[in-house]
């Protein structure tokens, strides 16, 4: 869509009236009047427009770096990423446990403490993936937009990577529910965490889905 100077009016009163686009005579940004759980369902949707609201209009323009809110988010994450991965090579450790002597020989030794440091490793391990995802789509998108704008914002890539990549907190639902295949689950997470990354690229950088893909499938790619 077209930019726009602003998405609301305050008039006398304190009353509010949403901004439409010259050109189109739409309204510039409808998620101005929603709560957030509606903008959150789109966003799950991929409806771009979500996205495009929480980008540019929710959140407070910077011109480098990232907000405390950015890091938060990265580290819950990050968190759950390694979650997932822990999930994943749980049964293995369950059939080590069960091939121990008795528990009254194991001499002060805990399974939880298994557990605990496998996760602490497994969300390292998925920090070092997410530097090296976003380290290699920040680069690709700089290759191709480096001639037609010589000067962008690149840190937007790296919120729009954190704030797509919030479908890891759907993770969640494996402390509520019993799943007979994590690895399975999991699958499913990333593939919604991958298309999610792929839409908020292609709102930010204004592209074809097919560019936004490809510069997508290069970040992952650093994370295998």
């Amino acid at each position: 869509g077209k930019p726009v100077n602003d998405v609301y009016h305050v008039l006398n009163g304190g009353l509010i009236r949403v901004t439409r686009c010259e050109y189109c005579k739409q309204v510039a940004d409808k998620y101005v009047e929603h709560e957030f759980i509606i903008v959150l369902i789109d966003l799950v949707l991929h409806r771009p427009q979500a996205y495009r609201h929480v980008l540019f209009n929710r959140m407070e323009y910077c011109d480098s770096g990232l907000q405390i809110r950015d890091i938060m988010l990265a580290i819950f994450v990050m968190i759950m990423d390694g979650y997932g991965e822990t999930l994943k090579i749980r049964p293995f450790l369950i059939g080590r446990w069960q091939s121990l002597s008795p528990a009254r020989e194991w001499k002060g030794y805990t399974p939880e403490w298994d557990v605990l440091r496998l996760l602490a490793r497994m969300v390292a391990f998925s920090a070092l993936r997410m530097v090296a995802q976003v380290a290699c789509t920040m680069w690709a998108v700089w290759r191709t937009l480096r001639r037609r704008y010589p000067i962008a914002n690149y840190n937007y890539v790296v919120k729009a990577l954190i704030l797509s990549s919030f479908g890891r907190g759907f993770l969640s639902l494996m402390l509520v529910w019993h799943y007979d295949s994590p690895s399975l689950f999991g699958r499913v997470i990333d593939l919604f965490v991958f298309s999610s990354n792929i839409v908020a690229l292609r709102v930010w950088m204004d592209c074809s889905g097919l560019q936004a893909t490809m510069l997508v499938s290069l970040g992952w790619a650093a994370r295998l």
